[in-house]
């Protein structure tokens, strides 16, 4: 691609209509990390339900379509790079649009953090394993980190080819995994649908936070809606982008668990749960040495493609709100030839960076890796909670007084029900998240969302007293851009 230029006097800005419907898709996937996702979820999953995991997915899939229609039917109201920061505004006003990126500032940012942490603390075992070379896992942090950074800042296209190309690799292996496993199954008459069932729980099984685990598992796949200035016709690619990349990852979700009870053994996920790479194990047993090798390598490639499409989709959060001088406007400067957030990409790289690497050296990776995993679960469901309310209240007023003008008919089930049933839905999972509370030190997670939302009401008070102008004006702000670019 030939880099973008802007030849006239205005600052430039994103580059329009320079991604297409599978740019977007890439993106959801890759922010989702499916393989990443069943790797380690599974784990403390199979405690939970045992071999019930498949029926698990099957029930979270539901659960994320239902908050998904919520954000698609926003996006396709609102194409912006703001994302939920822009449908909780457009919803409910700039002061709760506000908090909402805020929260989103936490979210992104820590999960940018908590892929890094993954990533490092496992290629150092993985290099340590298979080549007994040992390098400190902060070395790979920082180089994973670094790599990311200067992927992102090169330009959307390029960091997204680079995705599909790792997507390709990592979905690929653990699709033939799975194929010699079903394969294995049938010749021996393993093939069964108790997975799929309740009789696949064992004794003291908890049903509920095990679907809580395969919710969780779903997280991200609103990134594609940060693409919405980017892509082209934006309010048909972007739901359509979050409808395929859910199923897609839905249909991989209940395959690979299925995969794991079968590979496993359904009468022996005891074990898989004290295994700390269970898919490295079934691909030894299947295939031998070198298949688990592959397999080791690509939930690291998942955990590198994540990291790049959390980190753009972060930036221009960022981006969105900077302008709108809600966060300090130099965030919002666009490199003029890559048309990246470059600034929004830095302040992020390095904030992660100390994040991840203060807890991990605080803690330990694994214990930093599970405090800021919840830290972000408990920001996205707010975010989420808060985009349904914002959904049902834009489509019960303005949306609607549009369209009794023209003539056409207000739903009732999609326009008031579905909201409703996904808010219910999502404070339940924030309620089965936060009780019983989770050990030390997961249990300050809950504390630090409470003091960075405080801080951010804070902020939101300053910017009321001394910037009213630029609260008036960031709830028109995307009206007016709308009108002139994208009619």
């Amino acid at each position: 691609m030939t880099p973008a230029t802007n030849s006239s006097n205005e600052p430039p800005k994103l580059q329009r209509n320079t991604l297409q419907l599978r740019h977007a898709i890439v993106m959801a996937v890759a922010a989702m990390s499916p393989v990443g996702a069943i790797f380690f979820n599974s784990i403390p999953q199979a405690g939970l339900v045992g071999a019930a995991m498949p029926l698990c997915y099957i029930i979270g899939f539901g659960v994320a379509l239902l908050v998904a229609d919520q954000i698609s039917m926003m996006a396709a109201e609102f194409p912006t790079s703001g994302s939920l920061y822009t449908f909780v505004t457009q919803g409910l006003g700039v002061s709760w649009g506000f908090l909402a990126g805020w929260l989103s500032l936490i979210s992104f940012g820590v999960t940018i953090a908590f892929v890094f942490l993954v990533m490092s603390a496992n290629f150092q075992e993985l290099l340590l394993h298979w080549f007994d070379v040992h390098l400190n896992w902060t070395l790979w942090y920082c180089l994973f980190a670094l790599i990311v950074g200067a992927v992102c800042y090169r330009g959307i296209r390029f960091s997204l080819q680079l995705d599909l190309t790792l997507l390709m690799f990592e979905l690929g292996v653990c699709l033939l995994l799975a194929l010699i496993v079903l394969m294995q199954a049938g010749k021996t008459r393993q093939l069964t649908l108790v997975p799929f069932t309740l009789t696949g729980l064992p004794q003291h099984s908890n049903l509920v936070a095990g679907v809580i685990l395969s919710i969780l598992s779903f997280v991200g796949f609103e990134s594609a809606t940060t693409l919405g200035e980017e892509i082209q016709n934006p309010r048909q690619s972007i739901p359509k982008a979050t409808v395929i990349t859910l199923v897609l990852v839905g249909v991989f979700y209940v395959l690979m668990s299925y995969v794991a009870t079968l590979g496993y053994g359904i009468h022996n996920m005891a074990a898989f749960t004290q295994d700390a790479a269970p898919f490295d194990t079934i691909a030894r047993h299947v295939w031998g040495n070198g298949f688990a090798l592959l397999i080791d390598f690509a939930g690291i490639m998942a955990g590198y493609a994540s990291a790049v499409a959390f980190l753009n989709a972060a930036a221009r959060i960022v981006y969105a709100v900077s302008r709108e001088e809600l966060f300090p406007r130099w965030l919002a400067h666009i490199h003029p030839t890559y048309r990246t957030p470059t600034n929004a990409i830095f302040v992020l790289s390095g904030s992660s960076a100390f994040v991840g690497l203060g807890l991990g050296m605080l803690w330990t990776p694994i214990q930093a890796f599970g405090f800021l995993g919840t830290v972000l679960t408990l920001a996205a469901l707010a975010i989420y909670g808060l985009t349904s309310l914002a959904c049902f209240r834009y489509l019960s007023t303005t949306r609607r007084t549009q369209l009794k003008q023209n003539s056409t008919r207000f739903g009732w089930l999609r326009h008031t029900l579905l909201p409703w049933l996904s808010m219910i839905t999502i404070s339940g999972v924030l309620v089965g998240t936060l009780y019983p509370p989770p050990p030390a030190p997961l249990h300050f997670a809950p504390v630090v969302v409470l003091i960075w939302l405080l801080l951010g009401i804070g902020v939101l008070r300053f910017l009321q007293i001394h910037k009213p102008e630029a609260i008036r004006r960031a709830g028109r702000l995307f009206v007016v851009d709308e009108a002139e670019t994208l009619s």
